[in-house]
């Protein structure tokens, strides 16, 4: 019962962050905007499919790879709006702390594949290493991506989020505030109007 309540707060705060994103990219004919609507839109249909199924199944979805296509999406989304916004002049900063990213993910992939699927597992490894990847590289040169911080801080927020709650599920099986999955998941409700504030930085509009 208590998922279906924090679930509804999120697809709530993800509408309304869509809408917001949705006017400015229409007002400002900005990529960027467009692209932060699409990573709240895909989220959204997500969320959304998952809220449904809690609504007239009284369950977790039992076909969930619906919902996961949508949240794989949204990580290319802000992959891509990272890419966007990035300042012209910034050249490729290389570090060997970027390949950690992919160290990381595999490595928790290969825990969670005990618990679910092995491909999606995969798939999810791959792509938050490539997130992970990229923020590390901007992180370690701020002076060239020193309009990215805010945007860098939290997509930090929003993978710490993820991690949290997956390990949390694998973990926990309490329903409400005793599984820390929750104390998690309202973080990443909270975080995502950040966003705006972030891409607004990012793009000075």
């Amino acid at each position: 019962m208590f998922e279906s309540y924090e679930n509804a707060a999120q697809v709530a705060v993800l509408l309304a962050c869509t809408a917001v994103a949705l006017a400015r990219a229409i007002r400002y004919k900005s990529r960027a905007w467009t692209l932060l609507s699409f990573f709240y839109g895909v989220w959204l249909l997500g969320d959304t499919y998952w809220q449904l199924c809690l609504i007239f199944y009284d369950r977790s979805p039992q076909i969930p790879v619906v919902s996961d296509l949508s949240w794989y999406a949204g990580y290319l989304f802000l992959y891509i709006l990272l890419r966007q916004t990035a300042p012209p002049e910034a050249g490729v900063h290389k570090t060997r702390l970027a390949w950690l990213g992919g160290v990381f993910t595999f490595g928790m992939a290969a825990y969670y594949m005990q618990y679910g699927q092995i491909i999606s597992n995969i798939i999810y490894a791959s792509l938050m290493g490539l997130l992970i990847f990229t923020i590390i590289r901007r992180v370690t040169d701020r002076e060239a991506y020193r309009n990215q911080q805010y945007l860098c801080l939290a997509a930090i927020v929003f993978i710490l989020c993820e991690y949290g709650m997956w390990t949390a599920s694998c973990i926990f099986t309490e329903d409400g505030l005793r599984n820390p999955y929750y104390w998690f998941d309202i973080l990443m409700t909270v975080n995502f109007p950040f966003f705006l504030i972030a891409v607004k930085k990012a793009v000075r509009k």
